[in-house]
Order: C-alpha cells, then sequence, then structure tokens
C-alpha cells in the first residue's frame, strides 16, 4: 500500500514538473479551425498560404487547418455537414450555384460583424467588389452569406497571330466590309454575335490558313453544366438589353438571367421571341466549332490548344493551360470580352455550426482582402474578384489576361441560384440537345424546356 502511494505522488510530481516546462499547447489540445476549400491549384494553394498567415497572428490559440475536396464530391460532403449538424468544417468555398441548395446553413456575415465590433478589417473595402459580385456570389434572400471568393466568366480566346496577319484582315475586310479587329484593353466597343459569328466563319472556310482540318471557334453544348452556361452566355445580352429588360423586368440575383422579374421561365416562346433568336445564335455558331453537342469545357479547349481552331469559348481561368511553354499555341493567344459573358465563380462562407465564428470571420476576411487578393493572383493564378486587383497596370501589364476581367463584369449573365438548379440543368441538357441534332425545331426545344422548367419551380413553391 505504501508502495502505491509513493508511486501515486512521484506521477503527480512528474505531472506538475512537465505543466511546468512544457509549453501549454502540448499540454491542452489547440483548438481548430477547419476549413473546407475546393480542390484546384488557384483555390486550395490560396486556403492553404492565407491559412500559414493566420496561424502566424493566432496560432497560438486556434490552428487554421485546410482540406483540399474535389468538385465531384463537395457539395454532397456540404450537404452532409449540414444537414447532420456534425460541424465538420467551419469554413467552405461554395460555388455561386449551389448558394440556393446550401445558404440556409450558412452564417450570416453581418450578424458575425454586429457581435464581434471589431472583427472588421478597417481596410477591408467592400466597395472594391464589382456590384455584380457581390449580389450574386455573396448574397441569398437579401443576407450576405458569404464573401466574394474566386470569380469566374466565359472569355474569348483567340490567335493573335492569325487575327493581325495583313492578308488576313484585308481578305477580311473585302468580304464582310469591316475590319477584323479583335477587341483590346481600352476599347469601349465590344463583339456583338454577329462578329463573332462572321469571324468564325471566315477562319473555318473564308481562307486557308493551317494544313488539314481547321475551324473558326471550338464551343461546347454538351449536356449539363457547358450548355446551361452557353445558352445563357447568348440568351443573357437580349434578357438585359433595353427590350429584355422592358419584357421581362430587372433580373433576380437569386433567379438569374433565365427568369423573369415575378419568375417565370423568360425564355419561353409564349413571353417572346427572344430565346428563340437566343438559341439560334447559339446553332449558327456552332456550324462553324467541331461538334459542340459532344463536347465540355476541356475537350472543347482541345481544338483550339492544339491549334486546330481560331477561337475558343471558355472560363478565364483556362488561361495558364492553354499558354503553357508545352502548348502547341504558346505565345500565340489573346482575350477578349464576349457580347453577355456568363459569370460562374465562388464565395468563402461560414457553416452556422461553426463554434469559432469570430475566427472564421477574420479567416475569410484575410483571404479576400485588397492586398492578399493581389498576393494570391500573382503566386497562384487566382482570378480576383477585387476591382483593385483587375484594373492594376503593373498586373495588366505582366499578365495579359487580366484586364477582361472588369469589363466582362459590365454585363455578364447569371444562372439561377434556386435549390431546384440540378433538376433544372437536367432539363435543359435532356431536351435542348434535341435541337442540334435536328429532331427538334428550337421553338420547339425551348417550349418543351420552358414548360418542364415552370412546373420543376412550382412544385417546389419558389413561384
Amino acid at each position: 500500500m505504501k508502495n502505491v502511494k509513493k508511486w501515486t505522488w512521484i506521477i503527480r510530481l512528474v505531472i506538475l514538473l512537465l505543466a511546468l516546462t512544457l509549453p501549454s499547447s502540448t499540454i491542452l489540445a489547440k483548438e481548430v479551425l477547419r476549413i473546407a476549400i475546393m480542390s484546384s491549384h488557384g483555390m486550395s494553394d490560396s486556403a492553404e498560404a492565407i491559412a500559414k498567415k493566420f496561424n502566424k497572428l493566432y496560432g497560438d490559440k486556434i490552428e487554421a487547418q485546410v482540406t483540399a475536396i474535389g468538385f465531384d464530391i463537395l457539395l454532397d460532403k456540404m450537404l452532409t455537414d449540414f444537414t447532420t449538424g456534425s460541424g465538420s468544417f467551419d469554413v467552405y468555398s461554395v460555388g455561386y450555384h449551389w448558394i440556393g441548395t446550401v445558404g440556409n446553413y450558412l452564417y450570416d456575415l453581418e450578424e458575425i460583424r454586429k457581435k464581434y465590433p471589431g472583427v472588421e478589417d478597417p481596410n477591408y473595402d467592400f466597395k472594391d467588389f464589382p456590384p455584380i459580385l457581390w449580389d450574386t456570389y455573396a448574397t441569398w434572400k437579401g443576407k450576405n452569406i458569404g464573401l466574394p471568393f474566386v470569380d469566374g466568366t466565359l472569355v474569348l480566346f483567340y490567335r493573335v497571330d492569325l487575327f493581325n496577319k495583313p492578308e488576313y484582315k484585308a481578305k477580311f475586310k473585302q468580304k464582310y466590309g469591316y475590319e477584323l479587329h479583335m477587341p483590346q484593353d481600352g476599347d469601349t466597343k465590344f463583339l456583338t454575335f454577329k462578329q463573332l459569328r462572321d469571324y468564325a466563319e471566315f477562319f473555318t472556310k473564308g481562307i486557308k490558313w493551317r494544313d488539314g482540318e481547321q475551324y473558326g471557334i471550338s464551343l461546347p453544348a454538351a449536356s449539363g453544366d457547358p450548355l446551361l452556361s452557353m445558352y445563357a452566355m447568348f440568351f443573357g445580352a437580349y434578357r438585359r438589353s433595353p427590350e429584355g429588360l422592358k419584357i421581362f423586368g430587372q433580373v433576380d440575383p437569386d433567379y438569374g438571367d433565365y427568369f423573369t422579374s415575378d419568375h417565370r421561365v423568360a425564355f419561353d416562346p409564349a413571353i417572346s421571341d427572344l430565346g428563340i433568336k437566343a438559341l439560334q445564335d447559339y446553332l449558327a455558331l456552332s456550324k462553324f466549332s467541331p461538334n459542340p453537342v459532344t463536347r465540355d469545357w476541356i475537350t472543347s479547349s482541345e481544338p483550339f490548344r492544339s491549334g486546330l481552331a481560331a477561337m475558343f469559348i471558355g472560363w478565364g481561368g483556362y488561361w495558364p493551360s492553354i499558354t503553357d511553354p508545352t502548348s502547341p499555341v504558346h505565345g500565340k493567344v489573346g482575350v477578349s470580352v464576349l457580347p453577355a459573358p456568363h459569370l460562374g465563380g465562388w464565395c468563402v462562407a461560414i457553416n452556422k455550426k461553426t463554434k469559432h465564428p469570430k475566427e472564421a470571420y477574420i479567416f475569410i476576411q484575410m483571404l479576400t482582402s485588397k492586398e492578399d487578393t493581389k498576393y494570391l493572383y500573382e503566386a497562384f493564378t487566382e482570378t480576383p474578384t477585387r476591382l483593385s486587383t483587375m484594373t492594376d497596370a503593373r498586373l495588366k501589364a505582366k499578365y495579359p489576361d487580366l484586364w477582361v476581367m472588369a469589363p466582362s463584369l459590365k454585363n455578364p449573365s447569371v444562372r439561377p441560384k434556386i435549390p431546384v438548379l440540378p433538376k433544372l440543368e437536367y432539363a435543359m441538357g435532356r431536351t435542348l440537345g434535341k435541337a442540334w441534332t435536328g429532331e427538334m425545331t428550337p421553338e420547339v426545344a425551348l417550349k418543351a424546356v420552358a414548360e418542364e422548367w415552370n412546373r420543376i419551380v412550382k412544385q417546389a413553391g419558389l413561384r
């Protein structure tokens, strides 16, 4: 019995000595701020870089840990976390098209700012975000549920060497009666769909510019996101025109360009013929592309990158892969603004179930600050959401693809954020593709899609 008491006191003494000599972090478990970011070079690497900066400032109390999660499973991970209330992650990157699905599980950031008055960085500058990004990325049902993190619009990639060749310029003007000119930084007028079609036709069959097959443009029309986004680009130009606004009303940021202000399907032929005109523009341009209906974003970029196409419509983030030193078109590529660039992109948001709302807010604020947005763009080509980065003269001189970002946000099209978006996307893909195969006329195809969309929205109680 005496030996037991003796060893008990020895153990207590050892624990006391350890407590006095070792850092407290080795005795007590450190708090962890868990961050889930879509796995990509720009996004997850950016979050890792900011986590290191965060930990230098606050790591003695709480450690930021980033987990990169693939795009295909990120939404499922979020929904499982939110619906079970498990609180697996405190912070998430959220595609804006998912906001209607998960928005009710995200913290209203205004509540955090009110609860912790000193949490807001006085130099943060909310007005540095373009209004369209704030309305689209950062809000849901009028609440501020995130901070704009990653910008993304469709842009036009083109072969500078082809468009600048004097011989081609002369032949184009002779045939079409106007200049072969791709809008540049500083121009006030951008492309029309007619110009885009003429350019595509010319470089498909108006001039022989390579041995073997050649195309004026490469663009996708595969079922799913490519078709949804591309048709939105064509329709958005009509939707946001004076005529379109008069017919459909102002765009509701939660419902996007595909809906009227009172949440009817805007491209419905029963309302106007603008949806048909947009689809006809899309189909007309498709004639000068390699089989669009079978091509998604990746496969439609390949003909351009391999040198088969003179132009390509894709996300701005494709610039590094299209122009890297191994690319056959390296050093020959420029970018320009589309008639109504479709908007993609992400916000960074906070789980309502977090136990660390203040620290989570500090982290997402750092990740999207004016200073760090510039740093992350240079370090990881992270597409910026801040005007101060998009318009920075030094950066534009260094990165020739940067200049299109700000003008692309002046009149973009946006998709719906409502929770039935996956159903809408599926319904469009199942039917609208038949306009390419000739199984349906554009009017019949659009009418069928509109009827299905109206049914889906009504059943969900969203109108």
